[in-house]
């Protein structure tokens, strides 16, 4: 018998998902911040446990290990990374600081976008690449070799980035930069903009260089790991989830660690999709409360959106990823009362430790956790199946040392954690879904993460959505990701030319040109030819707008007339008609090739067991206080007693180990066959 593995590194819970291909198994441990493979670890031991072997024995059979880690988001989101060196162009040392004129809200005044790099340590070199590649200034080298060593031996920086104007066009001068700091300082790790996004725009080509070099450390606890497992027995390589989506292997990450942002929340995104499908939904939007956030994303006729850009901390950074909107709303998000005397929720989030004040680690603060605990949504005794016995008492405290600011009891703090989270959350996912452009009656929310099953039915409600599917792995949804998607390589070129005067054939040469290049990528994960294959895209924008849409491309018939048309339906479905501006060019702004390795992987099983009767048997009954101040009592499923076919009304809940699903009151709740339950709205 061999295994798949998927890991999630998260700020809470470290979740793991084992298959066989014929069944899975799951867990949870908890996160070490200090200590980042521990909980890895711990968590590959507990599902060992659950097949009858040692760790070493159970690693010793997989035959695929994908993690997913929020190593990197830490970094970015505490800013605290690495202290960056950057060379660039003479008289362009402002370039990040202009931020393209942009500003971030902060406590409500507008402010310079985060920037990673301290202004005194962006140095000019002396040199000039002309618009179309040609070099009209030669690179200045004694000035160069006296920036970089200022860089080092002055300002002490501990990573270097480079980017240079139109260096996408010809990375010559960039090239010769990064090849003298490996020379005279080979210690300091080097990052160009032109080598890990080639594409104009000098602002996100360059936050994508400095970003790189300043999260880089951040694999240092994977590679530990890495050797760990292998001297453990581990027989394949690790691979290393993306936020595009897909894996690759420890040794690409290095050349690109920025790319690990969110990409545990993009592998949960990857697998909702593939689940929603199975049940034969084609349009979702993914709601993953997790410990520290609330994720949001659109999966669009069985796709999840993708984007090109997206913003950080105020600024745009290019990456390739799934398109996915966070806010400071998950179970361990803190409570607290503003200076205007009001009850506020996140985004601070007490993580695992100290965690909630029911997880007995020293929090004291009150959180989304401990509220639901008080409210009676969650049973203390049967947290994590058991294994976490949760403090009442504790959290009873916490909500109402908070009260005594209020002049409020600690089930009326509770209430009101519990109205607002859903509010955030639920607010987060009706803008998604009324921006969509879809109609609303054929969209389905899907909830996963840890705490997600217990929103999930509000949420939607908010969201205007009818139909809840909350899949049996909710709560470690991002881990099965990592167990079931592929390997994946992108490679992009820059275009930027209108349909009209694009050369064709010389593009088809260039593409397929790529297209060689990222299944060489793909080839030197050991995945065999027949498991191999390549698509290729085209970022479509009409001329002078500042955002693309990315049009899937038959490199074999290239055929532009076609993609122009392709570009207006899909913004005429987004935007509406009336957005589009008849006559107006259209441009291609790049192109990419995107490589695929199939590996083995987790399946999405199916029982033909049907339940006997529509009515499973209840479980048990728990008060809950849903609204007001009397509690509720409320019928209570467990998850093994649902099989297919086995339908019930809310208000109920449903205990599954890991999470508890709440069924609110006038929703028709249905096991299906792969152990999903469906939740519908009854008119």
């Amino acid at each position: 018998m061999s295994f798949t593995i998927g890991v999630d590194v998260g700020g809470t819970f470290t979740d793991i998902m084992l298959s066989d291909g014929q069944q899975s198994w799951r867990s949870k441990a908890s996160t070490y911040p200090q200590e980042f493979g521990r909980g890895v670890k711990e968590a590959c031991t507990l599902v060992a446990d659950q097949v009858g072997l040692s760790r070493a024995e159970m690693l010793s059979r997989v035959d695929r290990f994908g993690l997913g880690t929020t190593a990197v988001t830490n970094v970015i989101t505490v800013q605290k990374g690495r202290k960056v060196g950057l060379l660039t162009t003479a008289g362009f040392e402002d370039v990040l600081s202009m931020a393209r004129g942009r500003r971030a809200s902060v406590d409500g005044w507008l402010e310079v976008p985060w920037q990673p790099v301290e202004r005194h340590c962006t140095l000019g070199v002396s040199e000039r690449i002309g618009q179309g590649g040609v070099v009209v200034e030669p690179l200045n080298e004694a000035q160069a070799i006296e920036a970089i060593d200022d860089l080092v031996n002055v300002q002490a920086v501990e990573a270097i980035a480079i980017s240079l104007l139109w260096s996408f066009a010809n990375p010559v001068h960039e090239d010769r930069l990064a090849a003298l700091v490996r020379e005279r300082h080979p210690n300091i790790p080097v990052f160009s903009g032109s080598g890990l996004h080639p594409t104009i725009r000098e602002y996100e080509r360059t936050m994508v260089a400095v970003l790189n070099a300043y999260c880089g450390h951040a694999l240092d606890g994977i590679s530990d790991l890495a050797e760990d497992l292998e001297d453990e027995g581990l027989a394949v390589p690790m691979m290393l989830l993306q936020a595009n989506g897909g894996l690759t292997t420890l040794d690409e990450v290095r050349r690109s660690p920025f790319s690990l942002n969110a990409s545990g929340p993009a592998a949960g995104v990857m697998w909702a999709a593939e689940i929603a499908s199975k049940s034969e939904f084609g349009n979702v939007i993914c709601g993953d409360t997790g410990g520290t956030s609330f994720d949001v994303a659109l999966i669009r006729e069985g796709r999840p959106e993708r984007t090109q850009r997206k913003s950080l901390h105020g600024a745009i950074v290019a990456q390739s990823t799934v398109d996915i909107e966070s806010i400071g709303a998950g179970g361990g998000s803190i409570a607290w009362v503003d200076e205007r005397g009001l009850l506020r929720v996140g985004p601070e989030s007490a993580r695992a430790y100290p965690g909630p004040a029911c997880y007995g680690r020293g929090g004291v603060a009150p959180t989304i956790t401990d509220a639901m605990l008080v409210l009676g949504y969650i049973d203390p005794l049967k947290f994590l199946g058991g294994a976490m016995p949760l403090d009442v008492n504790a959290a009873l405290r916490a909500c109402g040392s908070l009260g005594e600011q209020l002049g409020l009891d600690a089930e009326q703090v509770a209430l009101g954690i519990h109205s607002i989270a859903v509010q955030q959350m639920g607010t987060a996912a009706r803008l998604l879904a009324t921006s969509s452009g879809l109609d609303p009656s054929s969209v389905v929310f899907l909830g996963y993460g840890g705490a997600g099953p217990l929103f999930a039915g509000e949420l939607a409600a908010i969201a205007g959505l009818p139909t809840v599917l909350v899949p049996l792995a909710a709560s470690v949804l991002s881990a099965g990701g990592a167990a079931s998607v592929d390997v994946r390589s992108e490679r992009i070129l820059s275009v930027n030319e209108s349909v009209d005067k694009v050369q064709v054939e010389t593009l088809m040469a260039q593409l397929k040109s790529l297209g060689v290049e990222v299944d060489g990528d793909v080839a030197r994960t050991n995945v065999p030819e027949h498991n191999r294959s390549v698509m290729y895209e085209a970022d479509m924008r009409f001329q002078r707008q500042a955002f693309e849409l990315t049009i899937p491309i038959d490199v074999d018939a290239l055929d532009f007339e076609t993609l122009k048309e392709t570009f207006i339906a899909q913004y005429s479905q987004r935007y509406g008609r009336s957005a589009v501006a008849l006559g107006t060019p259209v441009e291609v702004a790049s192109v990419r090739a995107v490589g695929f390795g199939e590996i083995p992987s987790a399946a999405v099983l199916e029982d033909k067991n049907y339940g006997a009767s529509s009515e499973p048997p209840v479980n048990s009954f728990r008060m809950v206080l849903l609204e007001g101040t009397e509690r509720t009592k409320v019928k209570t499923y467990q998850a093994e007693d649902l099989l297919p076919q086995h339908s019930f009304l809310g208000p109920a809940l449903v205990d599954q180990g890991d999470t508890t699903i709440v069924v609110p009151e006038g929703y028709r709740a249905t096991r299906d066959s792969r152990h999903s339950l469906l939740m519908e709205a009854i008119s």
